[in-house]
């Protein structure tokens, strides 16, 4: 008899089923069950085969359901690509990429399955975003190879690091605008490189590349004022729940940085608390959130659009205000904001897993700058075009974010120093937009 949801068929599992019919009932799964509740058996039971047989195709549940990451070539292959555009690096990254992203041989149904899945569901848009993030590290690091191969065509000399960030991110925020925010599979775009690379000129001009009489403006984040509810004086109950969530909070980030964001745990951040585990998680939904703060809460449409209309003139800069005035409505206690500081420049992995967290917020972020941008065209850059400019000007926020130099869990830590380093942050990443002919 056919297997059903999470119950074994009673016939022996095939070990020849072929990896495509394993992902489709893993993806078929999460749109069923929700993407946390999907487990290897669950798959296995589904697709009639064995763990092992599953996991001769797949290393992990989250590579059958979202798919594997792509593969970053060696340099012998990256950097002649590189090398064809010496001067346009985004450019050299998308030709490297969307050839292999838009022919992927997976099935076709999968695809649009999986991208369904992604827009629908924040749990498989948190895994594909934490995936995306790794593969964009290990481009980076190919693309800083290269530069210190080739430091003759650095446009930022002797910090090649940072132009390779910006380089990657550029690359990134024009395919994520091209497949309206991973929201059709790159191979249903028609000519999916000429459309990438029309989105980084998109780009450009969203950011201001080449137009030397634009300035950037200085961003003016909204910070609770003194007469706000958040400043009010809390009574007895809500300071004791504050004074619990900040132990909470100082042990996570303490443990992380001593002993490492991996190792740290959930019984360890109680018994530094002296809490128990149930309230830890009456207070924190996971060990990652007490470590690195809770997913961002983006301003009210009306506060948002306050901060969207005041720096109507740079839409990159409003989209830099609204994380950061979101961000500083959270009253995150300042040695808390202290030591995720230290983490994010110390520990790769916490700094990534930060940057998962923003990426959690993205999409809230993005549909209220559509939203203002739709109802104020006056403001447009991209004339008709709401979610496409949202998307690039949001994206480019977060490129100027990854520019500082504790990312963005340090930036957070200081929101008004921040603010004063986006400048820089903006106009490094114009300059490496720059291509020959453009600057001057």
């Amino acid at each position: 008899m056919p297997a059903v949801d999470g119950v074994p068929s009673g016939r022996k599992p095939s070990r020849r089923q072929p990896r495509s019919v394993v992902a489709r009932e893993a993806v078929k799964a999460a749109l069923e069950h929700g993407y946390d509740q999907v487990t290897v058996e669950m798959i296995c039971s589904r697709a009639d085969i064995s763990r092992s047989t599953f996991f001769n195709h797949f290393p992990s549940r989250d590579a059958a359901i979202v798919g594997k990451p792509f593969a970053v070539p060696e340099p012998e292959v990256t950097h002649p690509i590189l090398s064809r555009h010496p001067d346009d690096l985004v450019r050299g990254l998308l030709e490297m990429q969307v050839p292999v992203l838009a022919n992927q041989t997976a099935d076709a149904d999968i695809l649009r399955d999986r991208t369904r899945l992604i827009a629908e569901q924040p749990a498989a848009m948190r895994q594909y975003s934490t995936r995306l993030i790794a593969v964009q590290n290990e481009l980076t690091d190919a693309v800083e190879g290269w530069l210190r191969v080739n430091p003759q065509h650095a446009r930022l000399p002797d910090r090649h690091r940072t132009e390779a960030v910006l380089a990657v991110t550029a690359a990134y925020a024009a395919m994520y605008a091209t497949t309206q925010w991973w929201g059709i599979p790159l191979r249903d775009v028609p000519d999916p490189l000429t459309a990438c690379l029309r989105a980084v000129d998109a780009l450009r001009t969203v950011v201001g590349t080449g137009d030397l009489s634009r300035p950037v403006c200085l961003p003016d984040v909204p910070l609770p004022g003194p007469d706000s509810a958040a400043a009010a004086v809390p009574g007895l109950r809500e300071r004791k729940r504050r004074d619990t969530e900040n132990r909470i909070e100082l042990a996570a980030a303490r443990g992380a940085l001593e002993r490492g964001f991996a190792a740290v745990t959930v019984d360890e951040i109680c018994e530094e608390a002296v809490i128990s585990r149930s309230t830890f998680f009456n207070y924190f939904p996971s060990r990652e959130a007490a470590i690195l703060g809770r997913p961002l809460t983006v301003l009210p449409q009306d506060k948002a659009e306050e901060v969207l209309t005041k720096h109507s003139d740079d839409i990159v800069c409003g989209a830099f205000a609204l994380i950061f005035g979101s961000v500083g409505h959270m009253r995150v206690n300042a040695e808390v904001a202290r030591l995720r500081a230290e983490l994010s420049r110390t520990q790769p992995a916490a700094r990534d897993a930060g940057t998962a967290t923003l990426v959690d917020a993205g999409t809230r972020i993005m549909g209220t700058i559509r939203d203002w941008l739709a109802g104020n065209p006056q403001y447009a850059r991209l004339h008709g075009k709401p979610a496409y400019e949202a998307s690039l000007a949001s994206n480019a926020a977060y490129a100027a974010i990854s520019d500082m130099a504790s990312g963005w869990l340090g930036a957070a830590g200081d929101i008004q120093a921040s603010a004063e380093h986006f400048i820089a942050a903006v106009k490094d990443l114009r300059t490496v937009l720059t291509v020959s002919g453009e600057a001057g």
